[in-house]
């Protein structure tokens, strides 16, 4: 079966091809302009070059970000798919107080947090860049505002789950031309953690 993402393999082969092509044209335009007309410098010929040199440029620029700088509007539907699954939290009650997560934190020039939980007395991990923890009448904190969740349907699982339960946001990309550019058509796009407890008296932090 074809795949989109053979279409930015391809792009990645031309852009490669014709930085060949500008130093061997650079090169030979070079050396006929010494030998035929004596001389090292034209200004035609550094023009050539400059506009060879910039096409790569552009060409190269443009490429490298839809490949590794993408980020994708979650709800742009042409281009995006996305599910959310709900899973009810188990309380933990092992030493001290009972939680429903628990927040491991690393005194580093760069903090760094993790999110521990337990679903289905499966214990469940996840770094703070792709999840939040959300409690009180709102279901959706302020970390969690950039991701596309239903918030009626949140509250509606409020009701279901006693405020205690995890929404797992799903965005994959389509398998489409569009992002077979970047070589992400089929790939997911992001997996985000929302943690819902009722209040912060279930949070337990621990510090390293």
């Amino acid at each position: 079966m074809f795949s989109w993402n053979l279409l930015g393999v391809l792009l990645w082969v031309v852009v490669i091809l014709y930085f060949i092509f500008v130093i061997q044209n650079i090169r030979r335009r070079r050396i006929t302009m010494i030998i035929k007309e004596h001389r090292k410098f034209s200004w035609t010929n550094f023009l050539i070059d400059l506009v060879e040199v910039v096409i790569f440029l552009v060409a190269l620029v443009w490429l490298f970000d839809r490949t590794m700088l993408d980020n994708p509007d979650l709800e742009d539907t042409s281009k995006i798919t996305s599910t959310v699954t709900y899973e009810p939290l188990v309380m933990n009650t092992g030493e001290g107080n009972s939680s429903y997560v628990t927040i491991n934190s690393k005194k580093k020039k760069i903090g760094t947090q993790t999110y521990t939980y337990f679903r289905n007395g499966r214990k469940a991990q996840v770094s703070s860049d792709f999840a939040t923890v959300a409690y009180g009448k709102n279901p959706i904190d302020l970390n969690a505002t950039r991701i596309p969740y239903d918030k009626k349907q949140l509250e509606k699982m409020d009701r279901k789950y006693q405020r205690a339960y995890v929404a797992v946001y799903s965005a994959n990309y389509k398998k489409v031309w569009q992002n077979g550019i970047g070589m992400h058509a089929g790939h997911n796009a992001i997996r985000y953690y929302l943690i819902r407890i009722p209040d912060a008296s279930f949070i337990k932090e621990k510090q390293n």
